[in-house]
């Protein structure tokens, strides 16, 4: 349990690194004033590319990866990111903050929290506001984020925004200084809060560098945190750290979500078991895989004031994941991500909003919310069309870019092998999303995207043993989401294809497809 300062006693931060250390920080509001000072002059420029998403959230300018700090107050959904605004490339992490009334239509709010402190900020370069948790304390946003320099490693600090936009960091952080006993400081972070009764309880993730583990926090006023166990860990098969671990009860069981490091190419699991209160032990039951995308990372889940159980993440991937290694230029990756955006001057979106329910066999599905609805337009529907073996048949989805597409596919009528989509086509770009029925697969081919990593994702497909294959496609400027097998498989992807890129059709091989159904949408515009 670490304890905030008192009247005349030194604040966290002078306690732990001494008057003579406290020379690295600077003016908060002026670090804020700053960032949305450069967005507001380059904004015009760097909305004007061509990769810019339709209705999928994305930065004004600059990098974001995790969506963080998600919570609905006063009607109002929030949503915080790691964001660097300066550049389409990573760099010292400051947190973004937009709002929704309806998790579809977002305003740009001004930038939340900057790296301004001992805690989180160490010189112009290094430092960094990591991912936060969104606290409804009593209507009142508070979120607890992890603050990262070279002296304090990463720690827990609180910040509060009483009027749900301008946040102040409270005088006494960190709220968390030292992380669990045989654990790495620098790897201590991304909070998970709620509460039960009268006390709130608190998730991180952390490792001792083999093997990683969540532990279990608990306090009475959000400030004075105790340490109570570790929930869970892994002895090496969900690999070496659960990053940005979400502990949460959804139709009576608990799951855990997170996304291990240095296990091969998994990036989002999810366990689902039950949780001991007073043990302070998860034991799960059944595991699987949030997402088989090359390009979903970092989800956070929460709930909302209709009940539902809400999860958003990340689209885009790092360096480190093992599809990635040797694509960026000259064999070289310097930036620690994927495509140098640092040019065009914006990097990374965020995905369509899901909701979270518990199947029968203990399995997960995740339902793309129904609010995403309101942006449909120019609509058209086909019944009961046979794809014949080998025919390429044309498809319209709006432009073909920004759409929605709805399949079903009758098993019982069907002869073929393989049953798929052609998607972004052109004559030197396409990329493929097929479901091979002989051998119960779905393959996601973008080996022509454009993509410099020029790869193929495959993954099971349950549907096989049933009548019917349903397909649910959203597409926009440089990702594609595929949710089948009832929502219990979902796949993301990010390509990146030259915008006369905007052809697609159905295909079959080896024999012939019923599509029972086709629908399809045009999507409005939503970002700016």
């Amino acid at each position: 349990m670490f304890a905030p300062a008192e009247e005349g006693k030194p604040s966290s931060a002078d306690a732990i690194c001494g008057k003579e250390d406290i020379m690295n920080k600077r003016d908060h509001l002026q670090a804020l004033r700053e960032a949305d000072a450069y967005m507001e002059k380059v904004k015009d420029e760097v909305q004007k590319h061509p990769w810019r998403q339709d209705y999928h959230y994305s930065p004004t300018v600059g990098w974001i990866n995790d969506p963080c700090g998600l919570v609905q107050i006063d009607g109002y959904y929030h949503m915080l990111c790691q964001h660097y605004p300066f550049s389409g490339a990573w760099g010292m992490m400051y947190l973004s903050h937009a709002r929704s009334k309806d998790l579809v239509h977002w305003e740009r709010l001004p930038e939340a929290v900057a790296p301004s402190e001992p805690y989180d900020y160490w010189d112009e370069k290094h430092g960094g506001v990591y991912t936060c948790c969104g606290i409804d304390d009593e209507g009142v946003y508070k979120i607890i984020y992890t603050g990262h320099t070279e002296a304090f490693g990463q720690v827990e600090c609180l910040a509060t925004a009483e009027d749900g936009i301008h946040f102040q960091k409270y005088e006494g952080n960190p709220i968390l200084s030292k992380c669990p006993e045989g654990m790495r400081q620098n790897d201590f972070r991304d909070t998970k809060v709620w509460k039960r009764g009268k006390k709130w309880y608190l998730t991180a993730g952390t490792t001792d560098g083999k093997f990683g583990r969540v532990a279990l926090y608990h306090s009475d006023d959000l400030i004075h945190w105790e340490f109570q166990s570790f929930i869970w860990e892994s002895r090496g098969e969900y690999g070496s750290m659960p990053e940005c671990p979400n502990f949460f009860e959804v139709d009576g069981k608990w799951v855990l979500i997170f996304a291990p490091l240095e296990l091969e190419d998994r990036k989002a699991m999810y366990l689902v078991g039950d949780f001991d209160y007073d043990a302070g032990r998860f034991f799960p039951q059944t595991v699987g895989e949030v997402d088989w995308g090359l390009d979903y990372y970092a989800p956070q889940v929460f709930k909302d004031d209709m009940g539902r159980t809400l999860m958003m993440g990340w689209m885009e991937s790092w360096s480190f994941h093992p599809w990635y290694l040797g694509n960026a230029k000259n064999g070289q990756n310097p930036h620690g991500y994927v495509y140098d955006c640092s040019e065009i001057g914006f990097n990374g979106s965020i995905s369509t909003p899901r909701t979270i329910s518990v199947c029968h066999d203990g399995k997960l599905k995740f339902d793309p919310v129904p609010e995403l609805k309101t942006l449909r337009k120019d609509p058209r529907t086909q019944y009961n069309m046979m794809v014949k073996a080998e025919e390429k048949i044309p498809v319209t989805a709006g432009d073909n870019v920004h759409c929605e597409i709805f399949a079903a596919f009758d098993l019982t009528q069907t002869s073929a092998d393989v049953i798929g989509f052609g998607l972004r086509s052109s004559r030197e770009h396409e990329t493929l999303l097929e479901f091979d029925l002989a051998h119960g697969e779905i393959i996601f081919d973008r080996t022509r995207s454009g993509n410099k990593s020029a790869v193929v994702r495959k993954c099971n497909l349950e549907s096989v043993r049933k009548d019917e294959l349903t397909v649910h496609i959203y597409m926009d400027s440089t990702t594609i989401e595929l949710f089948t097998d009832d929502n219990r498989t979902v796949m993301t992807n990010c390509i990146y294809s030259p915008v006369e890129s905007d052809g697609l059709y159905l295909y079959a091989k080896g024999g012939d497809t019923l599509v029972s159904r086709l629908q399809t949408w045009g999507m409005e515009k939503v970002n700016q």
